[in-house]
């Protein structure tokens, strides 16, 4: 078993020591309420890393005989693909790990169309929103779903539950530590399947000096449980934009003006050797702005319908991104009287057109200055 260290000052290190659960409810069900981003997006896709939306914890489970919930799963969740992600929770040292766990997992897979539908996923993600203080708008946008409209949201309940129905599920086991033959039934179901992915998911946890640390890791999903995802026939209802399909649809909707200020600002963070990355949206294209020096996520997105999302919440990542999030943030406030939300540091807001793209070029150049001068420190 691996070990994890802290270093102190002088360069020694001193190790931490492993902590198991006693109560599953409160120390891994209350941990990953809190904390979804532990199950490690990045490490299932790391071409486009997957992010949740909470439709329910503890959502029951109807017996298809008699209609009664019989049981219930630990989380239901959706990513931005609108694929439904059943994730169960278990100590090390529960036996039921090793063997029920599995069977409840596929009977969720076997006969979850006929659990569930569109309208109870939503009815369930708006009520979970609502007790975080956010729209469901809010928390779809923050999971990383484009959403314009109720349509919108409409469109991608229903997409859920034409998932549901062809089986385009994830179920992840959610443990502090995995047994080993867990580990390699995970592995060779994830390889059977086409268009389900069984992933396993260990967040171990160390203590020292009142500190606690969770160590995320991923299993099941090797480069031959990839290639049979590929493979198989599976499709999300995604659309690959580019710079023609993008820039035709900002001058059909928003017109030519509109153009070229959009175009101004790709151009200019084009030239400064910023990444690009093509968003895949149904309706509304984007493209994302990615400062290699900074983060290896997007800085900022511009969408076809001219929003303008700061996405302070990906940068949170590095120590480097989170500074260069705090100071972009106190700077489109001071200099440009941008609002932006309490705690934005952790959230992607929104900028309407009217607002920004005025400020174009002043944005473009803050955005310059301020990487150079990121760059300039660090290498201090």
């Amino acid at each position: 078993m691996s070990q994890v260290y802290k270093m102190n000052p002088d360069g020694t290190t001193v190790p931490m020591r492993k902590v198991y659960c006693a109560d599953e409810a409160r120390e891994l069900q209350d941990l990953l309420e809190k904390n979804l981003d532990l199950l490690p997006g990045d490490q299932i896709n790391p071409e486009e890393p997957r992010r949740w939306l909470l439709v329910q914890r503890e959502m029951g489970v109807p017996d298809p005989g008699s209609g009664k919930e019989r049981w219930a799963i630990d989380f239901v969740l959706l990513d931005q693909d609108a694929i439904p992600t059943f994730v169960e929770c278990k100590r090390f040292s529960d036996t039921r790990a090793r063997r029920e766990v599995i069977g409840q997992m596929l009977e969720y897979a076997a006969n979850g169309h006929y659990y569930w539908n569109r309208l109870q996923f939503q009815q369930l993600a708006e009520q979970s929103a609502q007790a975080r203080g956010m729209t469901l708008q809010e928390a779809l946008q923050q999971a990383g779903v484009d959403i314009n409209d109720e349509a919108d949201v409409e469109d991608f309940f229903a997409r859920a539950e034409e998932n549901l129905h062809q089986g385009r599920i994830r179920l992840v086991f959610f443990l502090e530590e995995a047994p080993f033959e867990l580990k390699s039934i995970v592995d060779f179901l994830n390889k059977q399947m086409e268009r389900t992915e069984v992933l396993l998911v260990e967040a171990r946890q160390y203590e020292l000096e009142g500190t606690r640390v969770v160590v995320p890791t991923l299993f099941g999903y090797t480069e031959e449980a990839r290639r049979v995802k590929r493979a198989g026939p599976v499709t999300t209802g995604r659309r690959a934009w580019d710079e023609e399909s993008f820039f035709e649809k900002v001058a059909a909707d928003l017109g030519d003006d509109v153009f070229e200020h959009i175009y101004s600002l790709y151009t200019e963070v084009r030239s400064r050797g910023f990444q690009v990355r093509w968003g895949t949206g149904i309706y509304t294209g984007s493209f994302n702005v990615v400062v290699p020096q900074i983060s290896p996520r997007s800085v900022f997105t511009v969408r076809t319908d001219g929003r303008l999302i700061l996405n302070f919440g990906w940068l949170e990542d590095t120590e480097v991104g989170h500074r260069f999030g705090e100071a972009l943030g106190k700077a489109v406030m001071e200099q440009f009287g941008w609002r932006l939300p309490k705690g934005y540091t952790t959230k992607y807001p929104s900028v309407p057109l009217k607002q920004w793209l005025p400020r174009t070029q002043e944005f473009a150049g803050l955005i310059v200055r301020l990487v150079e001068q990121f760059k300039e420190s660090s290498a201090l």
